[in-house]
Parts: C-alpha cells; sequence; structure tokens
C-alpha cells in the first residue's frame, strides 16, 4: 500500500530544513537546489509545495508565528492587566526551549536585508501583513487598558505604531551592533516598558 503524505506536513518539513541554510548563507545566496538536498527530497518535489524561495521564507515566518501565539496563548490568563500582557506579548522564550533562539535572530536580520534589496515588493508585503495581527494585538490591549482605567493614551494608533517600529527597527540594530538573543529581547522589552510607564495609570 502506498504511503500517504500529509502534504502540510511535508511542506512544513522542507521549510525547516532551509532555515540553517539561509541562516548560514543569506537567502540571496541559498539556492533551490540545496535546500532539495538539505531536505532530502529532488528539486521537482521542492516545486511541488513552493512556487519559489520566497514561499518559503514566508512559511518559516508563518511557523514561527504560529509557534509564538501558541506559547504567548498558554501564558497569559483572564485576570492579567493590559500591561502584563503587552510586556509578556514580547517574551520569545519558546525559542529558547527549541535551543533555535540565535537561529530566529539571524533569521530575521537575513528577512530585512533581502527584503531592502527586493524590487519585486513579496517582502515588503509579507513584511507588512506579518505584522499586521501583531498591531491589532497590541492595539487591543491598549484599548483595554484605556477602557478598565490602566492606561491614559491619548492616540492609540500613534502609540501601537511608535511600539511596532521600535520592534522593527531594535532588531536592525541587533544587527548592526551584533547582539546576541538575550540582549536584544531584554532591550526590546526595556523599551516598550517605558513606552507603556509614560501612559500607566496608578491602580489599586
Amino acid at each position: 500500500m502506498a504511503r500517504i503524505i500529509d502534504k502540510e506536513e511535508k511542506r512544513c518539513d522542507i521549510a525547516r530544513a532551509s532555515i540553517e541554510l539561509f541562516c548560514d548563507k543569506g537567502i540571496q545566496q541559498t539556492s533551490m537546489d540545496e535546500i532539495a538536498k538539505s531536505a532530502g527530497v529532488a528539486k521537482g518535489t521542492v516545486y511541488l509545495y513552493f512556487k519559489n524561495k520566497e514561499e518559503i521564507i514566508f512559511a518559516i515566518w508563518d511557523m514561527i508565528a504560529q509557534r509564538h501565539h501558541e506559547a504567548f496563548g498558554k501564558r497569559i490568563t483572564e485576570h492579567m492587566r493590559a500591561k502584563e500582557k503587552l510586556l509578556d506579548f514580547f517574551n520569545f522564550s519558546e525559542c529558547e526551549e527549541e535551543g533555535n533562539k540565535e537561529q530566529v535572530l539571524k533569521l530575521y536580520q537575513h528577512f530585512i536585508s533581502a527584503m531592502l534589496i527586493d524590487k519585486t515588493g513579496l517582502y515588503s508585503a509579507y513584511f507588512e501583513s506579518f505584522f499586521q495581527e501583531d498591531f491589532d494585538f497590541i492595539s487591543g490591549c491598549l484599548h483595554e487598558g484605556v477602557a478598565k482605567g490602566e492606561f491614559l493614551i491619548d492616540d492609540v494608533d500613534l502609540l501601537t505604531t511608535s511600539i511596532m517600529l521600535l520592534l522593527k527597527g531594535l532588531l536592525v540594530r541587533a544587527k548592526a551592533s551584533n547582539m546576541g538573543f538575550y540582549e536584544a529581547q531584554t532591550l526590546l522589552i526595556k523599551h516598550v516598558t517605558f513606552l507603556l510607564n509614560q501612559c500607566t495609570r496608578s491602580l489599586p
């Protein structure tokens, strides 16, 4: 009897097998032939699941995002204040648990580099759609905090955008300053905390 292949699982396997290549060589320098070899499949098989290298990169980030949201969902409780939720949202400890924290940071930096030289607009479009969910969550938490009297904010959208720009910019700085995962996350939380403290009200 022929073995039934789970297409989504196979797709994820190929994407995972590409991560180390992208981290070591960069996105532009990694070929589909190398990806196929790393995944242990024929090049034609890779094209059965992905039209191009960009789709593989996007699939990797989709998996990383899903894992983060699942881990975050297990940590939060209905009794947590909005500020606590927001700060915990920037806790990427699941990367440490899986031993790939430095890979995730390096992969993100390669993604940014590829986006800056991309002329197709694919990276920029995905980048913005990727962060839209984060924007919506942060905005929702800030609105929740305002409604409960925890925050006093004149412009929630502006503060949300500021936090998003901080996130994107700090990770670029991490590349320029050769920061490791811990240093980058600590600095991110420090600055997000500072922004939130400016609009946090004292509650009993």
